[in-house]
């Protein structure tokens, strides 16, 4: 590990133990952030999210949803319990949009990350995807449930210049049959086999997502998966029915990324599953227009007031014994 690097990561562990009570964060922040300059932004919105300022200075990461459909239907997955009449949205990102987000990126994004409500491997120009956001000078990441990685789509996606390969997986082959209706051994041939003809700049880490059928479990699996990939990360499971109190201020909309759904438009909350943040559409409009849009100030405002809306309100993270939090510590404070 060079100095500088070195150095990076120790500001994210640091970073991470301020606002997050721990350093088990530090590991997902440096994935998306890797330049000083990008710290410094990230600092500057979160000290207005800090104060309640309805402002942010820019982003440094973008996630795009390349595809809003999945070959899995997890049992505990938001995308089953969207209503039907709002799945209208493209099953996959068209070339010509995914093109104009990249393309018109602000300066200070470093990673494009190709996730969402869908599985990304569905989309037949992931490669082309990865390759483009390279050359446009981003670091390129996805995430997947890791059962189509495999034959031609494995051997394409090891020679392009992917930085992470984030794997979703189960604890252990009985959870992932009765949460995923899939086999783990599936799983972890496939990541196998990419880890043997990847290139030596790609890492490969596998997330956890906790929740009340498998927490018990987590912790040994992790350990045992330590072994073999670059990292592990493991998150609580959202609740969208358990609501925070009304002075909850969530910090994701100073988080510095925006959420970029398969039809163009976009969301300051990878959450976002309803639409409910529309803070605009790249067809219509400029990254710089949108940060700085009414539309945009209008979400932060509510957050600042307490008074997010109805959907964010009634958002929660399952909190599990043994599991990282991944909301920031001060997130339920009361409003001063």
């Amino acid at each position: 590990m060079s100095i500088p690097e070195r150095l990076m990561r120790t500001v994210c562990r640091v970073g991470s133990r301020v606002v997050y009570g721990s350093a088990e964060e530090a590991d997902w922040i440096y994935e998306k952030i890797q330049h000083p300059s990008s710290y410094l932004l990230v600092a500057r919105n979160l000290l207005n999210w800090k104060l309640r300022r309805p402002q942010v200075h820019g982003v440094v990461a973008l996630m795009v949803e390349a595809a809003f459909d999945c070959n899995l239907k997890c049992s505990y997955c938001h995308r089953t319990k969207i209503p039907a009449h709002l799945q209208e949205r493209p099953r996959l990102i068209d070339w010509e949009t995914f093109c104009m987000v990249v393309d018109q990126a602000p300066a200070s994004v470093e990673t494009v990350q190709l996730c969402g409500m869908g599985e990304p491997t569905l989309h037949p120009r992931l490669c082309d995807m990865i390759e483009h956001i390279a050359l446009r000078g981003r670091r390129p990441s996805i995430f997947t449930n890791g059962t189509l990685l495999r034959g031609e789509l494995l051997e394409r996606l090891a020679k392009t210049p992917l930085a992470v390969l984030n794997v979703s997986v189960e604890p252990d082959a009985q959870t992932c049959r009765e949460f995923r209706g899939i086999e783990l051994d599936t799983i972890r041939r496939n990541i196998r086999q990419f880890l043997a003809v990847k290139r030596p700049t790609t890492d490969v880490k596998v997330r956890m997502v906790a929740h009340p059928g498998n927490a018990e479990l987590v912790a040994r699996a992790a350990e045992e998966w330590r072994s073999e990939v670059q990292g592990v990360k493991i998150g609580n499971v959202f609740n969208m029915k358990e609501g925070h109190h009304t002075n909850f201020t969530c910090m994701e909309p100073w988080g510095s990324n925006l959420f970029v759904f398969t039809d163009g438009k976009i969301s300051p909350c990878a959450m976002d599953m309803f639409k409910d943040l529309v803070i605009g559409d790249i067809h219509e409009q400029s990254f710089d227009e949108i940060i700085h849009s009414r539309a945009y100030f209008d979400i932060l405002e509510k957050f600042s007031r307490g008074e997010p809306p109805s959907l964010c309100a009634s958002c929660s993270e399952v909190r599990l014994e043994g599991v990282p939090s991944l909301l920031p510590r001060s997130s339920n404070r009361p409003k001063q």
